[in-house]
């Protein structure tokens, strides 16, 4: 079976072909012109006949839609690098838009695949905070900046509509479109919590088709932080808008630079969080077992106190019962010595019918771990005055404690007490084993991929960097340029084309990419797909937005994108409000995306030409 690398090669020389071939078929026409001009009538006479002919063969028609056919007298098109071919027609120029989108999508796909084979041998957190997010960018970042480098300011205000357009486009696309399909490809049944009675997602079940509110998708904690993230970087379009909404009689320069420096700054702090979110994940899981820890040794010492008629651990008073600890020492202290020994300690352990939230046993890393909660005095034993305070301190920081305290639980029940501590610990299991699962599904992936070494992963994945770049910086400049033409050969505005046309060939990899995670119907699956729409959103919103500002600044173009920014603002802060605040999302939020996207396209129309914002 061929790679995907000599796939590329072959549609790369396929698509070279073609180009040649449409551009040898102008040059010819151009001689023929010149040649009438040289020639005069007789020539012009002779031709009119030739083409009275040609124009009963059927391929001619075809061919003049993707020539000189319907274009203004007079209409010329420069070459790219002399070899890339140009048109000034709208079925040219169409052709050509589905060439370099084409080109540009295989850009990304390489850039795509060449990260995801670095992140399987370097760290993740420094290909993850800062690798994956700018080569992701970078295709669209090289598109926005090509399309603020036309040769006159005039061109460049121009063409600059295509890198506002690619920005709103990607990131409506993104927000709106794919994420409300992806609620409907991974959608499964959703059930109560088993902890605390919320709606959430059974993993790779689907028993009731579309129901609107039984199916949907639960996503993570760290997902719904990555919205916040995403709303909070569109402070840079507010700065930049800010002189017309408070109507100050300026050109606004100071605010765009000032926007620009708030991308940047914005990007780095972005980045920096993705390298330390390794770090975070890793506490949260330590956390996690501490807590699981804790509340599953207070329900076992629950059930003991119960079972020997102890009493309650808590007073009337809401206070842990020193008289009750005191008799669960002593249990487990049999020479009255008033200290725990470590094989005392594990026979306390074991006694109490503690185990891992696996079910396993528990081993030499539990025994440690509680020596180090209440062996204050590293002495190598626990007191009877270390173990009460160690006890009470897990005791205090529980949310039983809580509720006991504030009344929520009856305080003269061992049987209310002992359930109380029950759902805490069913809870603490719960999170635990969520994160460790997401760890563990890691480790599993990493290990399927098969075993090549790690200089030939980094070569290859060095060789889809370059290529992908490569592309995606030859074809931009031709995509921006036939962008323009088309819109000049349509009559309509180049911000409209790059808006639809090119988020299709910069996004489609991602697109499919977090499809086919969603399809896999997994909490897990789902939370990537979620972060990357996310974190794609930031990176428009940070590294694009901060080039685009940039070349307005420098440029010294004229501030014309107040409809633009609206839709930005529009779409990115509703989505993100709605990911901001709940975890599960049941199917029927599927088409409140799935909406936004032609009322975002509508509403950029209203303010253009109804509103006059232009």
């Amino acid at each position: 079976m061929m790679s995907r690398g000599w796939h590329v090669l072959a549609a790369s020389v396929s698509v070279l072909a073609v180009l040649l071939f449409l551009q040898s078929r102008s040059v010819r026409a151009d001689e023929v012109s010149a040649m009438d001009t040289v020639h005069g009538h007789d020539v012009w006479k002779i031709k009119s006949v030739l083409q009275k002919n040609e124009e009963e063969k059927p391929w001619v028609t075809l061919g003049r839609l993707f020539g000189k056919w319907g274009t203004a007298e007079g209409g010329v098109c420069e070459e790219h690098y002399g070899i890339l071919p140009c048109s000034v027609s709208l079925g040219g120029n169409a052709a050509l838009l589905v060439i370099y989108g084409y080109m540009l999508l295989q850009a990304a796909q390489l850039l795509s695949d060449g990260s995801e084979l670095l992140l399987t041998v370097m760290s993740p957190g420094i290909i993850g905070g800062l690798v994956l997010p700018i080569l992701g960018a970078f295709p669209d970042a090289l598109l926005i900046t090509v399309s603020g480098l036309g040769a006159s300011q005039a061109e460049a205000q121009q063409e600059v509509l295509v890198g506002m357009g690619l920005v709103a486009g990607s990131s409506v696309m993104l927000l709106t479109a794919l994420w409300g399909a992806c609620l409907i490809f991974g959608r499964c049944d959703l059930i109560p919590h088993p902890a605390n009675g919320k709606l959430v997602a059974k993993d790779r079940t689907l028993t009731k088709g579309f129901s609107l509110t039984e199916t949907g998708v639960t996503s993570d904690e760290q997902t719904k932080w990555a919205s916040w993230i995403m709303m909070a970087t569109l402070l840079p379009y507010i700065v930049a808008q800010l002189p017309r909404l408070i109507g100050l009689n300026t050109e606004g320069n100071f605010f765009i630079a000032l926007a620009a420096i708030i991308s940047g700054l914005s990007l780095i702090g972005y980045c920096t969080y993705q390298l330390v979110a390794p770090w975070i994940q890793e506490r949260r899981i330590m956390w996690a077992q501490h807590r699981y820890r804790r509340s599953h040794a207070l329900h076992k010492v629950s059930h003991l106190t119960h079972q020997q008629n102890w009493g309650n651990l808590f007073t009337a008073s809401g206070e842990p019962n020193e008289e009750v600890l005191l008799k669960l020492f002593g249990h487990f202290d049999p020479d009255n010595d008033k200290h725990l020994t470590k094989t005392e300690l594990k026979g306390l352990i074991l006694g109490l019918g503690i185990e891992r939230h696996n079910g396993q046993v528990p081993d030499e890393d539990e025994l440690q771990h509680w020596m180090s909660e209440f062996d204050v005095s590293r002495d190598n034993r626990i007191s009877v005055d270390e173990f009460l305070q160690g006890i009470k301190r897990w005791m205090k920081s529980s949310s039983t404690a809580t509720k006991k305290k504030n009344g929520a639980v009856a305080i003269d029940s061992q049987s209310s007490d002992h359930h109380g501590w029950d759902f805490e610990a069913q809870n603490a299991k719960f999170d635990l084993a969520s994160l460790e699962e997401d760890s563990i599904e890691d480790e599993e992936d990493d290990e399927s991929k098969g075993t090549p070494t790690r200089g030939q992963v980094i070569a290859k994945a060095i060789c889809y960097l370059i290529a992908g770049a490569a592309v995606a910086a030859i074809f931009a400049d031709p995509l921006v340029d036939a962008i323009g033409g088309f819109s000049k050969a349509s009559g309509i505005s180049p911000f409209f084309i790059s808006f639809i046309a090119t988020p299709l060939a910069t996004n489609s990899s991602e697109a499919i990419s977090s499809l086919i995670f969603a399809k896999r119907k997994r909490k897990k699956n789902i939370s990537m797909t979620y972060s990357q729409i996310y974190g794609a959103v930031t990176m428009n919103n940070t590294l694009c937005l901060g080039i685009f500002l940039t070349i307005v600044y420098f440029r010294g173009l004229l501030w014309d994108f107040s409809a633009e920014i609206s839709v930005i603002f529009f779409a990115t802060f509703i989505m993100g409000t709605v990911a901001a605040f709940r975890t599960t999302f049941p199917l029927w939020m599927a088409f409140i995306g799935l909406a936004l996207y032609p009322l975002s396209v509508g509403l950029v129309v209203f303010l253009d030409f109804v509103c006059g914002w232009h």
